[in-house]
């Protein structure tokens, strides 16, 4: 397995993996009906509007098996909330999204993604980073084994009913040592 910057031509990939990780890993806590409706194409769109706005703002990173399938991915970037994103002149990130498909899970690599997208974070000067998880995923569990602490929660809405989510905090990031150093 590699880990690499997504480029043009990843769309499909990324879509695969995005979709399915969402419908294995909301089932039990997404409405069923929403996570069957969702739509590798409509994915794929979308992933491929957004690798055309790639900037230096923003960090896509994949992970790709030895066949070259990817079987994972990261974003990141300035948080999204923008009354946050530069409070008394200290910055805050923002993780957007990390999905492995099953067959990738239990074996480090979301671990090795998340330390390289800190790193990236870390290195644009961010002093803090935040991931939002609904409240109920155990993916809350995996944030705070890498140090992220519970910051605050909100109602949203996904496929017209609404979810508690979860908003996870690393703080200083400039002063962490956990963060991995080298690629």
């Amino acid at each position: 397995m590699i880990i690499r910057h997504a480029r043009p031509g990843d769309e499909a990939g990324i879509a695969i993996v995005h979709v399915h990780s969402w419908q294995k890993t909301y089932a039990g806590l997404l409405d069923m009906a929403y996570l069957q409706q969702l739509s590798v194409p409509q994915r794929q769109q979308a992933w491929q509007e957004q690798l055309k706005r790639m900037n230096e703002q923003y960090q896509l990173l994949v992970l790709e098996n030895e066949a070259g399938v990817i079987t994972g991915f990261i974003s990141g970037g300035s948080s999204r909330e923008l009354s946050v994103s530069n409070i008394n002149g200290q910055r805050e990130g923002e993780i957007y999204a990390l999905y492995l498909v099953s067959s990738a899970q239990g074996q480090g690599w979301g671990g090795q993604l998340l330390s390289r997208m800190l790193q990236w974070l870390q290195q644009q000067q961010y002093d803090h980073v935040i991931v939002w998880a609904l409240r109920d995923n155990p993916a809350v569990r995996f944030y705070q084994h890498y140090g992220a602490v519970p910051y605050k929660e909100q109602t949203i809405k996904i496929g017209g009913k609404l979810y508690r989510e979860t908003a996870l905090r690393w703080r200083d990031i400039q002063k962490q040592s956990y963060i991995v150093k080298e690629w």
